[in-house]
């Protein structure tokens, strides 16, 4: 059994999809996705560390049934709560309370504070269980003591001010990068061309996530695109966190690049079949990706 962390932000949503409805105070962010995503993987356990919200016992109850460790959780009054609006134009992330821990487009720098506003970083004892780790949004690079796999999917508000230079400062080495579509094009016009950069700069691999496209893989000697036939959108938030975590996941229980990337698209698949996250509760860890998830190499 491979442990899992995820380290990453919860949140609040409210969400609204253009001509298909909104639903209101449901569980979201980053660290919620992230950590069921990952536990869809059959042979891991998931370990969280976030800031689990006083006054909303909704996530507590839920990582108990599902057998998330919590212990390195923080306790705090209130996490933040988010519109979350999406049209075909694109999607926006409105804050509603302060932001922290969450990526909110338009607004400032962000990750777990303290109230006193200093970074909050997991304790040893967090890293020392981990076999891989799930980072989320990250302001520096992660901490593990010993060499684990570490999936980074980056921060969009320093990636768009420091380009480049942020991904190779948050990049330990060894990790394998999860951008979005939406952090790509921060840096090239051109999503795959900025992917292969990345890739050519940290010395890692990349699995670039294209949305509609599928996946992009950079490798250290091939590329390969992944993509899913038989996917049902009914609402996209919470699709990118779950599936960069699947990835991080499969890797972590000795999958190869691909296979991994196709689990992520399983995952992926699987919370766009619902509202919120509700499309991650409907399924068993999986064994294998699923079906009609097909894999080829790039030219």
């Amino acid at each position: 059994m491979a442990t899992v962390g995820v380290r990453a932000g919860l949140s609040i949503d409210h969400l609204v999809t253009v001509d298909r409805g909104a639903r209101f105070d449901q569980l979201g962010g980053p660290g919620l996705y992230g950590t069921l995503g990952a536990r869809l993987v059959e042979g891991t356990s998931t370990s969280l560390f976030a800031s689990l919200p006083a006054d909303d016992n909704r996530f507590a109850v839920l990582f108990a049934d599902l057998g998330v460790d919590v212990r390195y959780c923080q306790t705090v009054p209130k996490v933040p709560r988010v519109w979350i609006l999406n049209a075909r134009e694109g999607r926006r992330i409105v804050a509603i309370s302060t932001p922290g821990g969450v990526e909110i487009e338009g607004g400032t720098a962000v990750g777990d504070k303290d109230d006193e506003g200093e970074l909050m970083y997991p304790p040893t004892e967090f890293y020392q269980q981990l076999d891989a780790l799930f980072e989320s949004s990250p302001v520096d690079a992660p901490r593990p003591e010993h060499p684990i796999t570490v999936g980074i999917d980056p921060h969009q508000i320093p990636l768009r001010t420091e380009g480049f230079g942020y991904v190779e400062r948050v990049t330990p080495p060894g990790s394998v990068l999860l951008p979005s579509r939406v952090h790509l094009l921060l840096l090239d016009r051109d999503p795959r061309r900025a992917a292969r950069e990345l890739a050519a700069r940290t010395g890692g691999p990349v699995v670039a996530r294209l949305d509609t496209e599928g996946m992009y893989i950079v490798s250290s000697n091939r590329n390969w695109s992944v993509r899913d036939s038989a996917v049902n959108v009914v609402e996209t938030t919470g699709a990118g966190d779950s599936s960069a975590a699947a990835i991080v996941s499969a890797l972590a229980i000795g999958a190869d690049l691909v296979t991994a990337a196709r689990f992520g698209a399983s995952v992926a698949r699987l919370a766009l079949s619902g509202w919120g996250h509700s499309g991650l509760l409907r399924s068993k860890p999986l064994t294998a990706p699923l079906n009609n998830i097909e894999s080829k190499q790039e030219l």
